[in-house]
């Protein structure tokens, strides 16, 4: 193959990636034209900074003093036609990307949850795992994964139906995103230097 050819082709097959991924709403930025930069929004937590460590109790329960909650979440500044929001947690830490949440139909006029959150109205769809509802924190012991919170503003109530499979589900929230923030935190042992 000639020099010319190879960045051509690994520059093609970078984008085919990034358009694979982006696709689903995990990486890259909003989904519509309309979405762009400036409609990402703030997503806080009381219990954990940006980029911090998550405490046990969000943990699996296979973890010592692992209660399997959900941490509190408070966003803001999210686009004015938001209809409802959506909430996917996912560990991009798991080749392919695990997905620990997807949940839908989030009144358009909240703006946080709180720690355990029983949300009225909203609908979840199936995890990686084929289950419904929050699959909290729980990587392998000895291994520190990242845990993506990412908060979608919707221009739609849910787009999906309750039990959605996941690639209906990230589809339909990637079709109606206006906006979106996330926080991420850290869960497991330290990572060795």
């Amino acid at each position: 193959m000639s020099r010319k050819r190879r960045p051509v082709l690994a520059a093609a097959a970078a984008l085919a990636l990034a358009g694979t991924l982006s696709g689903c709403g995990l990486i890259g930025g909003p989904e519509q034209e309309s979405a762009e930069l400036s409609e990402w929004f703030t997503v806080t937590s009381p219990v954990f900074r940006d980029g911090g460590v998550l405490p046990t109790r969000y943990g699996c329960t296979t973890y010592p003093g692992g209660q399997g909650k959900t941490p509190p979440l408070i966003w803001s500044g999210a686009p004015a036609n938001t209809r409802s929001f959506a909430i996917v947690v996912d560990d991009p830490d798991v080749e392919g990307s695990y997905v620990h949440w997807v949940i839908a139909g989030i009144d358009g006029t909240t703006h946080e949850i709180v720690e355990g959150a029983r949300l009225d109205n909203a609908v979840e769809g199936l995890t990686t795992g084929d289950k419904v509802g929050y699959a909290p924190p729980c990587p392998p012991r000895g291994e520190r994964h990242l845990y993506r919170f990412t908060i979608y503003a919707l221009d739609s109530e849910a787009p999906f139906d309750e039990s959605a499979p996941l690639d209906e589900s990230l589809g339909a929230i990637a079709e109606h995103t206006v906006g979106r923030g996330r926080i991420t935190g850290n869960f497991g042992a330290e990572r060795a230097r």
